[in-house]
C-alpha cells in the first residue's frame, strides 16, 4: 500500500486537501488536527519534508524545522486503551510551530535504541540532520543518545533527563502534584500508603520525582515509609511484574488501604489485575494516578494529576525556538502546574478493627 496524503486522510477521516494544508503551516488548520496528521504521517514513514533549498541552516528562505523525537514503544504508543501523554503534547508543539510558521519533523523511536551511530538514529541523522534545526525531546532517552544530541542540535526536554543538567527542560511540577494527591488520601483517613510502579527500559527520574514527594509527604505527615509497600522502584529488586502484583495483594491485604502510582497507565493496569483477583477499587483499596488521562475501557473515574500537556508542549516549541534566535542564552528549567481531578478511585475505605 502506497503511503500517500491520501492514505492519511483515509485514516483520519478527513480530506487530504486538509492534510496538505497541515504539511505546509495552513492558518485556518486546527493544532490539534495537525498534531494528529503529523503523528501518523511519522507512524505510517510518510516524509513530508522537502529539501532546503540552501544548505545553510536558518536561512531566511526556508522555514526552521524543529524535530520532535518520541522515545516510546510504538504499541504503548498507539495503545487504544488509553491515548499516550506523548500524543497530548503535540497539539501545543503544532500550536506554536503554525503560528511562527515553523516545520515539524516527528519520529516516534523504541527506547531500545541507544546511540546515534547505528539503527533508527544512525538513518536520521543521515537523511535529516541537514534538515533540523533543533530537537524537542519526548520523554527519557538513553544518556548517550541525550549525550550525541546536545553537540549537534540546540535540544529542550518535555521530560526531565538524567545527566543533562545543561539541557533545557520544560516539565510539570511533580511534587505538587504527589503531595495533593498524598493529603486528599491522608484527609480520607488513610495512614498506609503503598507506592507502586514499573520498571522501564530507560531509567525514568520522573517516577522518582514522583516517589521523592511521596516520601516527602509521608515524612510531614507523620505516617510510618514501609519500604516492603514501595514495589517496582528500586533496581536491586529481582521479581517480575507479575510477582509484583502478588506482592501489593498482599500487602493490601496486610494493611494498606491506598496507593500511589507515578503514571495512569500504571494505575489502570493495577487496577484490572486486581479486579480479577475480586479486589474492586472504591471499595477494598483507593489508588491515584498522575497524568490525566482517561481509560475508555474502565467504568470509574481515576483520581489523577492533569498534567497541562498543551502547555508544556506549547513553552518547549518557544523555549527551542529562543535557543534557536540566540535567546536566552541561560539553562531554563520550568515547572508548570497540574490539576487536581477528582474522581472515585480514593475514598474512605473501611477497614477492619
Amino acid at each position: 500500500m502506497e503511503v500517500n496524503q491520501q492514505l492519511i486522510a483515509d485514516k483520519l477521516g478527513i480530506s487530504r486537501t486538509t492534510v496538505s494544508r497541515c504539511f505546509t503551516n495552513h492558518a485556518g488548520i486546527n493544532p490539534d488536527t495537525r498534531a494528529a496528521v503529523f503523528s501518523l504521517a511519522s507512524e505510517l514513514g510518510y516524509n513530508y519534508l522537502e529539501p532546503r533549498k540552501s544548505g545553510k541552516k536558518g536561512s531566511s528562505s526556508n522555514q526552521q524545522t524543529l524535530a520532535v523525537l518520541i522515545c516510546s514503544n510504538l504499541e504503548e504508543y498507539n495503545s487504544t486503551e488509553y491515548e499516550s501523554p506523548g500524543f497530548q503534547l503535540l497539539p501545543g508543539i503544532s500550536e506554536y510551530a503554525q503560528l511562527n510558521k515553523l516545520q515539524l519533523d516527528i519520529h516516534i523511536i523504541d527506547p531500545k535504541e541507544d546511540n546515534l551511530e547505528e539503527g533508527t538514529y544512525k538513518k536520521l541523522l543521515k537523511d535529516k540532520k541537514p534538515l533540523w534545526d533543533g530537537v524537542l525531546l519526548v520523554y527519557p532517552f538513553p544518556a548517550k543518545v541525550i549525550e550525541g544530541l546536545m553537540r549537534l542540535f540546540p535540544c529542550v526536554s518535555l521530560v526531565e533527563q538524567f545527566g543533562a543538567q545543561d539541557l533545557d527542560c520544560i516539565d510539570v511540577d511533580h511534587h505538587r502534584g504527589v503531595s495533593h494527591l498524598m493529603q486528599r488520601l491522608i484527609d480520607e483517613g488513610h495512614h498506609r500508603i503503598g507506592f507502586f510502579s514499573r520498571r522501564y527500559s530507560v531509567e525514568p527520574l520522573w517516577v522518582y520525582r514522583r516517589f521523592s514527594a511521596f516520601v516527602e509527604k509521608l515524612t510531614r505527615a507523620g505516617l510510618q515509609f514501609r519500604p516492603e509497600d514501595v514495589l517496582n522502584l528500586y533496581k536491586k529488586d529481582t521479581y517480575s511484574l507479575d510477582e509484583s502484583y502478588q506482592k501489593a495483594i498482599q500487602q493490601t491485604k496486610d494493611g494498606v488501604t491506598a496507593w500511589i502510582c507515578p503514571a495512569d497507565h500504571i494505575a489502570y493496569d493495577f487496577i484490572s489485575v486486581f479486579t480479577q483477583y475480586g479486589l474492586v477499587v472504591g471499595r477494598d483499596y483507593s489508588i491515584t494516578g498522575f497524568d490525566g488521562i482517561p481509560n475508555a475501557t474502565d467504568q470509574f473515574d481515576l483520581t489523577t494529576i492533569q498534567i497541562p500537556y498543551r502547555e508544556i508542549g506549547y513553552q518547549a516549541a518557544r523555549r527551542l525556538h529562543d535557543l534557536l534566535e540566540s535567546r536566552f542564552s541561560a539553562t531554563q528549567h520550568v515547572y508548570l502546574n497540574g490539576k487536581v481531578l477528582a474522581g472515585d478511585s480514593d475514598g474512605r475505605i473501611a477497614v477492619e478493627a
